[in-house]
């Protein structure tokens, strides 16, 4: 019986014993001292790691985007009397989140340098400290500063989520994972408007904008002591895994895909620099340019999108915006587990962003209140074409690090997107805001041809890789050992 077989050694203990061998060697013990899970084990796994990580990644995304999304119920709230933002400088709210959120991008990384807990905790903690802040200013010059520091927090967080999640799952199944997390988004976005308006109807001592930042703002901060104790690092320091679970874990998240294996932080600086040289890194990140110039500005300017559509006041058009993120959110949950299902990203991406672009013509061209509401319930739909991008990333790129490149990329040229968004409606299209609805509507049909585009080529490489011999399915695979023997580099993708 090998060392890594003898009763009583971890996963961590394995992971240890392994780097002191010879690349061959570690690959072969590996095979040999590990007995293949059944489907019902891989099933019982997924279950506990769904228990433990999707309620959390989950809520603080949608605390995340409730507190950069607030602006807009803000604004109807009352922020406008109290803070000057004539002109120009309402927008300029949204477009100075928007650049530091692009500068501070490769912040995400530090989901993969440094241990998740502490990273996560802190920048959620830094976050919800700022975002209450915002009700104590006073100036415009304050809210901007707010609005910056806000953007370096929030880019520490959510561009990195994903990343995070595929050190957890098997490829073909991070897309509903994925999409669970990012529904997030949608849900903040429904109980906000909500939110928002029972909110304006507390009178009190304060102002109703100002309690607003306070009751969206405090709760992540608490949150971030929770998450302290509970996110895991890794598979191998999950507490709430058995060692046979951690196995199992390590057996299907390596399938068809490299691990780190007793390195669950630091980069590799090689394979991170090949996800920003590969081309298809590319696609993906110009498809996420799209969705973002279509759906990034809908949250700041819905309300007044739908208080211009009819005799509502500001109150009721925070709530008259909720429905449509609703419904945005089990499309979201819906569509990404189709996507896992028939193992197919393109497709969906596609559906998903002429759904929206649909939406969008229609309220370039209709005039009526019945027929503009219903075409933000299709607009928002383009929202679900994130999270398939966010899936199909992790899914090209086969290690640990290049993923991280990969991510950098998506996110830095996606995350432009909003910086045209949030300044295509200004105050003077009112009531229908064509030019806004026309260029969104263009960037969704973009997104639908790239995506279309990039599943093609998928298809082209994965029959050229069939005709070279390269399997299926590859079992388990550490990254150090692909490098060093060469073995088993290029995997089958999923378009």
């Amino acid at each position: 019986m090998s060392d890594i077989e003898k009763k009583g050694s971890s996963a961590s203990d394995v992971a240890y014993q392994l780097e002191a061998l010879d690349p061959r060697e570690k690959a072969e013990r590996i095979a040999a001292s590990f007995v293949p899970p059944t489907p019902e084990e891989e099933r019982k796994v997924i279950r506990k790691l769904d228990r433990r990580l999707l309620p959390l990644v989950f809520v603080l995304y949608s605390l995340a985007v409730l507190d950069r999304s607030n602006l807009g119920n803000a604004r109807l709230a009352g922020l406008t009397k109290s803070i000057d933002l004539s002109g120009n400088r309402y927008a300029w709210l949204g477009t100075i989140f928007y650049i530091s959120y692009i500068l501070f991008q490769w912040m995400q990384m530090g989901w993969k340098q440094f241990p998740a807990h502490m990273w996560c905790a802190g920048v959620v903690m830094l976050w919800g400290f700022i975002a209450t802040i915002q009700a104590a200013t006073t100036s415009w010059g304050g809210l901007m500063t707010c609005r910056f520091f806000l953007a370096i927090a929030e880019a520490a967080y959510g561009p990195g989520v994903p990343l995070y999640l595929s050190y957890f799952y098997p490829r073909e199944m991070i897309g509903f994972r994925h999409g669970v997390f990012i529904s997030g988004a949608a849900m903040a976005n429904a109980y906000g408007g909500a939110l928002a308006y029972a909110i304006t109807q507390i009178h009190g001592s304060i102002k109703p904008w100002q309690i607003l930042f306070i009751i969206e703002g405090l709760p992540t901060c608490i949150l971030a002591v929770v998450v302290f104790f509970l996110l895991p690092d890794g598979i191998t320091s999950a507490r709430f895994l058995t060692e046979r679970d951690k196995q199992i874990a390590l057996h299907f998240v390596a399938r068809n895909q490299r691990l780190d294996v007793g390195k669950q932080q630091g980069l590799r600086i090689r394979e991170m620099l090949e996800g920003f040289k590969d081309p298809k890194s590319w696609i993906p990140a110009f498809c996420y340019f799209g969705c973002n110039v279509s759906y990034a500005s809908l949250p700041l300017f819905v309300p007044t999108i739908i208080s211009e559509m009819g005799k509502w006041s500001p109150a009721q058009s925070n709530g008259l915006s909720a429905p449509p993120y609703l419904l945005c959110f089990f499309y979201i949950i819906t569509v990404c587990w189709l996507s896992d299902r028939f193992k197919m990203r393109g497709p969906f991406c596609a559906l998903s962003a002429t759904i929206g672009a649909i939406g969008f013509i229609i309220l370039a061209t209709a005039t009526k209140t019945g027929a503009r509401y219903f075409a933000l319930f299709m607009a928002v739909q383009i929202f679900a074409s994130v999270a398939l991008l966010l899936a199909w990333t992790a899914n090209i790129h086969a290690t640990e690090s290049k993923r991280a490149g990969g991510y950098v990329v998506l996110a830095t040229v996606g995350q432009c997107g909003p910086l045209l968004g949030t300044n295509v409606f200004p105050d003077s299209e009112k009531p229908y805001f064509r030019t806004g609805m026309w260029i969104s509507a263009a960037f969704c049909l973009l997104v639908a041809i790239l995506s279309l585009v990039l599943s093609t080529w998928l298809i082209f490489e994965n029959r050229k890789m069939a005709r070279e011999g390269v399997p299926k399915v590859e079992e388990y695979e550490d990254t150090s050992i692909a490098r060093e023997t060469g073995v088993h580099e290029r995997h089958r993708y999923i378009w």
